[in-house]
């Protein structure tokens, strides 16, 4: 492959890891409004709860695994890069990230962590 499919990839994979962000976004504002209501809490139904609880856990699976996936593919993208000798500014940027790549992902899967143990300590289940 080139340097132009190469960045062409990185860039299909960085919108990824940006869409697959959209969804549980929604999501956890939708859960952060109703507990800012006070329509959901301790004392709601437990049915709700689990609902709500499990929403939040399937909504964090496929994210995380979408995140993890093109960050995965985007390494890729970068070792292939390495390959090339000469390169553009664009393409030594880029050589660049795949620390900040690791590092957003670890941080990503912490915080999605964190989210879920606070839904369930607020939920108290």
């Amino acid at each position: 492959m080139n340097e132009n499919e190469l960045i062409a990839i990185w860039n299909q994979q960085r919108a990824i890891r940006v869409k697959s962000q959209l969804a549980p976004t929604v999501l956890l504002s939708a859960v952060l409004a109703l507990a800012a209501t006070g329509n959901l809490t301790k004392n709601s139904d437990s049915t709700l709860k689990l609902f709500v609880i499990g929403l939040v856990a399937s909504g964090g699976v496929f994210s995380v695994s979408a995140m993890v996936a093109a960050i995965r593919d985007s390494l890729a993208v970068i070792d292939a890069l390495k390959g090339i000798k000469s390169i553009s500014p664009l393409g030594k940027s880029i050589k660049k990230s795949s620390d900040q790549l690791k590092v957003l992902g670890g941080l990503f899967m912490v915080m999605s962590a964190f989210n879920f143990v606070v839904l369930l300590r607020y939920l108290s289940i």
